[in-house]
């Protein structure tokens, strides 16, 4: 007789001299087994054999077929990019910023496999972000999410995990210019006297040194030697330009002396406790004392919008950390007459002005 309503897939029912009889249909051989009259217990059954046949098709899809969910997948390209790191291929602060795009991928898209992900999934995952329609979200966070998703896709097209196309590819690029604008004189001598001290050390040495804020943080005190700062930039890795010796001029060599004011023992110029450390930033295996690029930028935002030298610009004009540089830039060359080019780790002068 026909399957009745309610009864789970591959469970069936027959009537034999007046008695309603249960069995299942094996999927595959198409076999039937008996499970007796009781509707209750058939079903308990029919439910339990089903689970394990699912159970078993997703196991020989994920390693039969080549299929693999995006946690897997994430997984696996944090490993390759970590291998690109250690033979130079990619800079440290590269990988750490791909490994938040990976963080949120698998939070968001991690149960579904890699080969069912759609151009739609990945534009409803972006406009979480900054949705074009209104303008609502942080759109350079999208483009570089975006710009990730890709990378993360050509890998996994390379694998063979994926047919060869792209789903990142056709999503939106946004593209918003950036308007951030530049320090004052006056409004980075207000952020500073409301800083704390080291704060203040990592502002003296970005006006000072003009590095990157990756850069600063990275600076030890074993990097000083024979009267110079030693410094390996890490955006120019890949060139001989990125290796640079920095003169210990009076001004810096104050700062320096600032640095080891605090008498807390730490490799970096630039230190501070935590209050609290995060299982995170233990299984990094740097220094407690060490301070992320990006919590330098955290905290320098929360002093410049507690202090408000620029109560005229907008959010996305207030300048951070990283504008340091070209503050100092400005006043390098009004002092010395020329662009500090190679110190700031710029390909031409023309870039640096």
């Amino acid at each position: 007789m026909p399957n009745p309503q309610g009864l789970p897939p591959n469970l069936y029912a027959s009537v034999t001299k007046g008695t309603l009889y249960y069995a299942y249909k094996h999927p595959v051989n198409k076999k039937r087994y008996g499970l007796g009259t009781n509707k209750l217990d058939a079903i308990k059954t029919a439910r339990l054999m089903n689970d394990k046949f699912e159970q078993r098709f997703e196991i020989e899809k994920l390693l039969g077929c080549g299929l693999i969910k995006m946690n897997a997948l994430c997984d696996e390209y944090r490993a390759f990019i970590k291998q690109q790191l250690s033979v130079g291929k990619l800079a440290q602060s590269t990988v750490d910023n791909r490994g938040y795009t990976l963080d949120r991928v698998k939070l968001k898209l991690g149960k579904t496999y890699a080969r069912d992900i759609q151009t739609i999934d990945i534009t409803r995952y972006l406009n979480k972000m900054y949705d074009p329609k209104t303008g609502e979200g942080t759109a350079r966070a999208r483009d570089v999410h975006r710009g990730h998703l890709m990378l993360i896709f050509d890998y996994a097209i390379q694998e063979g995990y994926v047919d060869k196309f792209n789903p990142a590819e056709p999503c939106l690029k946004v593209s918003k210019k950036r308007v951030t604008r530049r320090h004052t004189v006056e409004g980075w001598n207000a952020i500073y006297n409301a800083a704390e001290p080291w704060l203040k050390n990592a502002m003296d040495l970005a006006i000072l040194i003009l590095q990157r804020r990756s850069d600063l943080v990275d600076i030890k005190f074993s990097d000083i030697k024979d009267g110079h700062i030693k410094v390996i930039q890490k955006k120019s890795i890949k060139h001989d330009s990125a290796y640079i010796k920095i003169e210990v001029t009076s001004e810096l060599a104050q700062v320096i002396q600032q640095c080891k004011a605090d008498n807390l023992f730490s490799p970096y110029l630039i230190h501070r406790v935590p209050a609290k450390r995060t299982k995170a930033a233990m299984d990094t295996g740097n220094h407690r004392t060490y301070i992320t690029p990006a919590y330098l930028s955290r905290a320098f935002k929360k002093v410049r919008d507690l202090v408000n030298p620029y109560p005229d610009y907008t959010e996305e004009e207030q300048p951070g950390i990283h504008q340091g540089k070209a503050l100092g830039s400005k006043l390098y060359k009004r002092r010395f007459g020329e662009s500090a080019t190679t110190m700031a780790g710029h390909s031409s002068v023309e870039m640096t002005n």
